[in-house]
């Protein structure tokens, strides 16, 4: 196999979707500049003629585009689908280009799953941070819900008003709340996706409290109150569990940045031992164990310091 060739392929490729980043980014900068002569709609359609605008629009067609798409809302990240997955693929070519030719040519290659694991573990931490800011603000959408209920409110005025109230993120996901309804969604179908975007148990009973309201009636603003101080104690208590759990947490990304540092530093005290050892079977089959032991490490830690609330 020719390798210098592959890795200009590879670099040639990186600096085309370099030169389009370029370009999406100086073409941003003149749509704010062009937002004071142009009317919005002529700005909208602009915009979708883009490439990178028309390359958006096929991602979220597929599969894998919807998925990731999903995931950025949830983690409320101001990132376009397209613009996300060609972060992945530059850093992951210059990845395999940088540990191909310091490592070995199949830690090049596994350093790409290792690049998508890294993109997805920061949406699934951004993902974790919101939904656990919008779990302490649980209090006090239920206050403002029974208060707003008990001025004679109807439940999506009253939901309409918090998400104007609220800080985020528990503001700007009642607004979209809001804006379901406003556009002819159901009140269920609303709240559903809510319960769908933010899973926690927590969310689950205020949506499940608010859904019985709307279909039943009954005694919403003594629910909500209610909800509230049990929400409240629960917000204590898993703040209490975090902080216990916070050093073990931080040894499991210790544990992960230190597997992947082990390699680079027996190359370091030995350079080419890593590309000789996958060059022989017996040493394959070590670095095979040694990886396997590793993975199963940090795959350890991660479990004993995940606790479902």
């Amino acid at each position: 196999m020719n390798y210098p060739q592959i890795i200009l392929l590879a670099t040639a490729v990186t600096l085309v979707l370099v030169v389009l980043a370029v370009r999406e980014v100086a073409a941003g900068s003149q749509q704010n500049r062009a937002l004071a002569s142009r009317s919005a709609m002529l700005e909208v359609e602009r915009r979708s003629a883009s490439p990178m605008a028309r390359l958006d629009l096929y991602l979220k067609k597929t599969e894998i585009g919807r998925k990731i798409e999903k995931r950025i809302i949830r983690a409320g990240v101001r990132i376009k689908v397209s613009t996300f997955l060609l972060l992945m693929s530059v850093v992951s070519v210059f990845s395999v280009i940088f540990v191909w030719r310091t490592l070995a040519p199949i830690f090049g290659v596994l350093s790409i799953v290792l690049v998508g694991y890294i993109f997805l573990a920061y949406l699934k931490r951004q993902e974790e941070r919101r939904k656990e800011e919008f779990i302490a603000q649980l209090p006090e959408v239920a206050r403002v819900l029974s208060n707003a209920t008990s001025a004679g409110l109807a439940l999506p005025t009253a939901v309409d008003m918090a998400s104007e109230e609220l800080d985020e993120p528990a503001g700007a996901e009642l607004r979209r709340v809001a804006q379901s309804l406003k556009v002819g969604q159901s009140f269920d179908s609303a709240m559903a996706e809510l319960r769908d975007r933010m899973p926690s148990r927590e969310i689950g009973v205020l949506v499940s409290t608010l859904l019985v309201a709307s279909r039943s009636g009954g005694a919403l603003v003594t629910s909500l109150r209610n909800i509230s101080g049990t929400l409240e104690e629960r917000k204590e208590t898993h703040r209490e569990v975090k902080t216990i759990m916070s050093e073990s947490t931080s040894t499991a990304w210790a544990l992960t940045f230190m597997s992947v540092g082990s390699l680079f530093l027996v190359n370091l005290i030995n350079p080419g031992v890593i590309r000789t050892m996958t060059g022989s079977f017996g040493g394959q089959i070590v670095l095979a164990i040694s990886c396997a032991m590793m993975l199963a490490g940090v795959v350890l830690v991660r479990r004993v310091t995940t606790i479902e609330h």
